[in-house]
């Protein structure tokens, strides 16, 4: 650490879920992955891809892949980004938009990584409680003159969504830039990608990790006015996205059929994990995500994590106020799920 300065010494490290080496041995229910493959044809695009093409640098501006969403989405391709990740999408917004004695705010709680991300740029920011109902309470981020705001729609760790005409109403009266994550939002199709037409502080952000499967590629999109798209050009690495990443995204992107049948089965599988955690007496707050933040009235949840964890079953259980009193469930294959209940029921019962 002795090379480090004052701020990499001062920020709190993001803490990502637990990634066991023998992953083969454990049901991984931690870090929200899709639990279903990819389509064949996404995994045939990427096999093509595999050739003497990959001597070459990629498209600097992934652009096969920005007039793909633009068309399916009815936007313009210079309304669009794409980054190495959304996690790249977050750090570029730190670094360009926001100055070094400006103010940020982040629900609370929220995706972690928004605070880190904060620290490790020296940005100061404040942690806004959600309300008693697990929802983001848009006036109370207008009660100072923060620059940024970034929201999770749907929120994680919560799996709660934002309504349209409550960020409408505070983009209304809100001067600085407003984030909104949609990284969820594929599992229940509630986007505000629309309403980047007609407000220039918006930027939506995408990511193919969930619904599309593709954690592995690391792909994100950013939405917003043809601006702040050009800042995020001038900010980013000369090639931010490599090529098999862009063939994989597009590939699912034009796979309606596998993306809506992939859908559909982890939609399948959170309703039945549902109704087997209610059963089990477990409080369930209402998600439109592909997870569930859950406690039970009568075992402490770190309980519930330590011994799933024994049990080579992962969930995920996060320190601090409020949501200490939660896991966070992914929704997994059917097998899993059942071997979870069947853990769930053992322990509780003991």
């Amino acid at each position: 650490m002795r090379y480090w300065n004052s701020r990499l010494q001062k920020m709190s490290a993001y803490i990502p879920g637990e990634q066991p080496d023998k992953i083969n041995e454990y049901i991984k229910l931690n870090t929200n992955e899709n639990p279903f493959s990819p389509s064949e044809v996404v995994l045939n695009a990427i096999k093509s891809a595999c050739n003497e093409q990959l001597r070459l640098y990629p498209n600097v501006t992934s652009q096969s892949l920005r007039e793909s969403f633009a068309k399916l989405n009815n936007i313009e391709v210079d309304n669009i980004f794409v980054g190495n990740g959304s996690d790249e999408i977050f750090t570029l917004i730190f670094r360009g938009f926001i100055d070094p004695d400006g103010s940020a705010a982040f629900p609370y709680p929220s995706y972690s990584l928004y605070y880190t991300m904060a620290e490790a740029n020296g940005i100061k920011y404040d942690r806004i409680n959600l309300t008693d109902e697990m929802d983001v309470d848009f006036t109370r981020f207008l009660e100072k003159q923060y620059n940024l705001v970034i929201v999770g729609n749907p929120n994680n760790p919560t799996g709660k969504g934002c309504d349209e005409d409550e960020i409408r109403i505070f983009l209304d009266q809100f001067n600085g830039l407003l984030v909104v994550d949609e990284a969820y939002v594929d599992f229940y199709g509630e986007t505000v990608i629309e309403l980047v037409e007609d407000y220039d502080n918006l930027i939506v952000t995408r990511s193919f990790s969930k619904s599309y499967s593709l954690a592995g590629l690391r792909i994100g999109l950013a939405v917003a006015n043809r601006d702040i798209i050009k800042g995020l050009f001038k900010l980013k690495d000369s090639y931010n996205v490599d090529r098999l990443a862009e063939v994989g995204a597009r590939a699912a992107l034009l796979d309606i059929k596998g993306f809506e049948y992939n859908i559909r089965l982890v939609l399948d599988n959170k309703e039945y994990l549902e109704e087997n955690l209610e059963e089990l007496g477990f409080d369930i707050i209402p998600s439109k995500a592909n997870f569930l933040f859950v406690k039970h009235p009568e075992m402490p949840s770190k309980d519930i994590f330590e011994l799933l964890k024994e049990k080579k079953i992962l969930v995920r259980y996060f320190d601090g106020s409020i949501q200490s009193d939660y896991i966070r469930i992914t929704v997994g294959t059917m097998l899993e799920l059942k071997a979870l209940i069947k853990e769930l029921t053992s322990i509780l019962e003991a």
